[in-house]
């Protein structure tokens, strides 16, 4: 404290030496060069965290947690996807047999012509062309079971076609004898 009374007092007493003196900024720059040339370089110390044996733990820890939370969450989309695919497949194989069938009926029945069957199955063609749709949208994984849903329904819709085209092509016979009619 001392110290700085001094220093206060000499400014105060010297205040008007310290006025006559003005350095440009190339003296400036001239004498702060001179003044850190001869400072003491300051080294800096570098401690590099991988070469500590606590950091190579925590890294290997959060590593192998790492790598754990990845092959458990693949192969819990491996397990669903299989439970989605297997449902998929009993869904296809079901409702394909049933649709073969009709379209086998469709394509002997005497009573379409082939006009109406390319028709028919060019109707056919545009349902299978949503399914597929459906499918690829499947493998997105976004809402499986709407998406099911929606195959279901749309084989559905073409089996409840189908068999609106067929009971329409065969006539209506009537039994006049015994007032029953038959279809």
């Amino acid at each position: 404290m001392k110290m700085m009374d001094e220093l206060e007092k000499f400014i105060i007493e010297n205040k008007s030496s310290f006025e006559d003196h003005k350095v440009d900024e190339v003296d400036k720059l001239k004498l702060w060069g001179i003044i850190s040339n001869q400072l003491p370089e300051k080294v800096n110390k570098v401690i590099p965290f991988w070469k500590k044996t606590s950091f190579r733990i925590a890294a290997s820890i959060v590593i192998i947690l790492g790598c754990s939370f990845l092959l458990l969450e693949f192969n819990h989309n491996s397990y669903e996807n299989s439970i989605v695919n297997q449902e998929l497949h009993d869904i296809d194989s079901h409702y394909k047999s049933i649709v073969n069938n009709q379209i086998q009926l469709i394509k002997n029945s005497p009573n379409l012509t082939s006009k109406d069957q390319k028709e028919f199955m060019l109707l056919v063609d545009d349902l299978d062309e949503e399914y597929n749709s459906l499918k690829i949208e499947l493998k997105e994984e976004i809402n499986n079971q709407k998406i099911i849903e929606a195959i279901i329904n749309n084989y559905r819709k073409k089996i409840q076609l189908m068999e609106d085209l067929l009971e329409r092509s065969y006539p209506t016979k009537t039994n006049i004898d015994d007032g029953e009619l038959i279809l």
